[in-house]
């Protein structure tokens, strides 16, 4: 939580451009990238960190960095299958955007660069780490998270998926167990395995299954070796789901987005990115000398400002009072886009000519429930935001598809439902699953 102007929290995501810091004099300067390009630098996947820290995408593979609140500093070289890279003769720097924060020199240390700078008080910091190996420079920069027990006081662990017992356990019914697809659970530090069921209103499969497997954060009440579920998140999810960048002051997200026409749109989420109500909340957006109001729009979903219109990548500065920082301003660097295409007509507006549905792959699929209308050709964008993995593969056995998703891309699935039920899409391995609910 941030409560003095040098302290404020700064988040930083190389996806859709750097947010700088809230202070020109706290915030350290960015370091010039590259402008060789991997396959998966500088866009927006998922990575599974082999040590336990946060993963970027560099020119020459991928850094992991790990860090703690006690000030030290381990970064990995990683290849694009994410294998160790020798650390001989590599030098390096942490950067940390707080005022008064000494770079910090890394140095090999076994199989990875180590080093030690003061202790932290900040939950969440923007780091910049510098790699130089056989005089070539590698730049990630990361938004580093240091609390000890996670944001948004809910339980953090695994969550599992296990197959309905003949006996299901004590609150969950037999029938619901099948419903729902099986048993949930949540295995916390030191093992310890605490029953997932879902608040009244909710719905365990839709809440739960697409995160099977992955690390999470649950909100909710916890009794007697159960928790009953009101959502579910990836353990510091910053994914943009808007396609702008993502930052955060406590446990408040903010996604920003600048459009081409000069817009630039705010969603503001809580630490399960949850939307937060809008209402009364107002902040301005500017650029250079040039400041515009930020105001809820029409339907209340984001607040918008409206500056010069641009093509170019340009520094943004959001000023917006929030609970834990009534003078919380941040800067981003970014790159306007088109505005996103939408359509306000349904299929039978539209004379049921197709039914299109974008659905984003990253860990699992979201969202995980697609409801269609027999007879009606339909196209299925699955949008990969990361690589490798399972999400390789989709398969609806129903309908006879069996499809390659190719990390980082798009691939549109067309076929027409001629039957009426629930089919369920999986990864080739079946770990990740989706439902079709054809009406």
């Amino acid at each position: 939580m941030v409560r003095s102007m040098g302290q404020r929290i700064i988040a930083v995501l190389a996806a859709a451009g750097l947010v700088v810091g809230c202070s020109k004099k706290d915030a350290p300067p960015p370091e010039p990238t590259s402008s060789a390009v991997a396959h998966s630098a500088g866009q927006a996947h998922a990575h599974a960190a082999p040590h336990g820290g946060q993963v970027e995408s560099t020119p020459r593979g991928h850094l992991e960095l790990v860090t703690t609140r006690d000030g030290s500093y381990r970064v990995y070289l990683l290849d694009e299958a994410m294998t160790p890279r020798p650390v001989t003769g590599a030098t390096g720097s942490v950067k940390v955007a707080k005022g008064g924060y000494p770079n910090v020199v890394l140095t090999p240390s076994d199989d990875h660069l180590a080093g030690q700078g003061p202790e932290h008080s900040d939950d969440h910091l923007a780091m910049v780490v510098t790699v130089v190996r056989d005089g070539k420079p590698e730049v990630a920069r990361f938004a580093a998270h240091l609390e000890a027990n996670g944001h948004g006081g809910g339980l953090v662990g695994t969550l599992r998926l296990a197959p309905c017992p003949t006996s299901p356990p004590e609150g969950l019914s037999a029938e619901a167990c099948a419903k729902q697809g099986g048993v949930y659970s949540l295995v916390k530090e030191a093992g310890a395995t605490v029953l997932v069921l879902a608040a009244p209103g909710q719905d365990a499969k839709t809440l739960l299954s697409a995160r099977v497997g992955q690390r999470v954060h649950v909100k909710g009440t916890e009794a007697g070796g159960r928790v009953v579920a009101e959502a579910v998140a990836l353990e510091h999810d910053h994914t943009p789901f808007h396609g702008g960048v993502v930052a955060m002051s406590g446990d408040t997200h903010l996604e920003v987005l600048s459009l081409r026409s000069g817009e630039v749109r705010v969603w503001v989420t809580d630490a399960f990115r949850q939307p937060l109500p809008l209402a009364g909340r107002k902040g301005r957006v500017e650029v250079g000398d040039v400041s515009a109001p930020l105001v809820p729009e029409p339907t209340g979903a984001f607040l918008t400002g409206t500056l010069p219109a641009a093509d170019a990548e340009r520094e943004v500065t959001v000023r917006l009072p929030l609970p834990e920082d009534p003078e919380y301003f941040i800067g981003f660097l970014l790159t306007p886009v088109d505005a996103p295409k939408s359509s306000t007509k349904s299929p039978e507006e539209k004379g049921d000519a197709v039914q299109e549905v974008t659905i984003t792959v990253q860990g699992g699929y979201q969202p995980s429930e697609v409801t269609l209308k027999q007879g009606v050709p339909v196209r299925l964008r699955f949008v990969r935001k990361d690589s490798g993995g399972c999400g390789d593969e989709l398969l609806i056995p129903d309908f006879g598809i069996q499809r390659p998703l190719p990390g980082l891309s798009e691939t549109v699935v067309a076929f027409t439902p001629d039957k009426v039920g629930t089919f369920p899409f999986t990864c080739g391995m079946q770990m990740m699953k989706g439902m079709l609910v054809v009406r």
